[in-house]
């Protein structure tokens, strides 16, 4: 019931009256079935007793059930967006480009290094491009693990090329000692993608 519940997106106080509904049927079945057989007050007490029990029990058996399945489908959504928010394209069948939007947190950064060096692997790329020009602002352990990313695929054999750098980003950069004349940065993801094609033609 809790399983249905949540997979139609409706409220637990559904299953809840459902279930008061049946207390108060059963109710008056076991209380016309004590007047008929001359139950006395302690055997009727007994009875009303372990029944509540029982409701109660399954009251608090949906409520868990429910909060379990929802909190385990709010998870499947979070994986879901997490992987919508680092998605790696395929340019080409060497070039990638990984588009990021929006706020850079400390737990969307280890998703970003785990997805760009799978999906690096995957796709068995050369380039890839990191286009920034969607993030406002970046601080220093962000840029801290976005530059370990940027290691772990060179290390792959991956070269990367960063793109649309903001100010703010770049003193971000320049705080944390990181070389940048190491690595190809570009104003503008069409920049990028421009000497990425060039330097491709160039080797054949």
């Amino acid at each position: 019931m809790a399983n249905l519940l949540v997979n139609h997106g409706l409220p637990l106080n559904l299953a809840l009256e459902e279930i008061s509904y049946y207390r108060d049927v059963i109710g008056e079945i076991i209380k016309e079935e004590a007047k008929n057989n001359d139950f006395s007050l302690d055997a009727f007490y007994q009875i009303i007793s372990h029944f509540n029990t029982i409701v109660d029990n399954a009251i608090q058996f949906v409520s868990k059930s429910y909060v379990k399945d929802y909190a385990k489908k709010i998870s499947y959504a979070q994986y879901a967006i997490d992987e919508l928010s680092v998605p790696v394209v395929r340019m080409t069948e060497e070039i990638g480009i990984l588009p990021l939007v929006g706020d850079l947190d400390t737990k969307r950064a280890q998703h970003l290094m785990e997805s760009a060096l799978e999906k690096g692997s995957q796709y068995k790329l050369k380039w890839l491009i990191i286009d920034l020009s969607a993030v406002p602002i970046i601080d220093t352990m962000v840029a801290n693990q976005l530059f370990k990313v940027i290691a772990g695929l060179q290390l792959l054999g991956i070269e990367v090329v960063i793109s649309g750098i903001r100010p703010e980003i770049a003193q971000t950069m320049v705080s944390l000692g990181i070389k940048v004349e190491e690595m190809k940065s570009f104003s503008s993801l069409h920049q990028a993608v421009q000497y990425t094609n060039s330097f491709i033609e160039s080797l054949m």
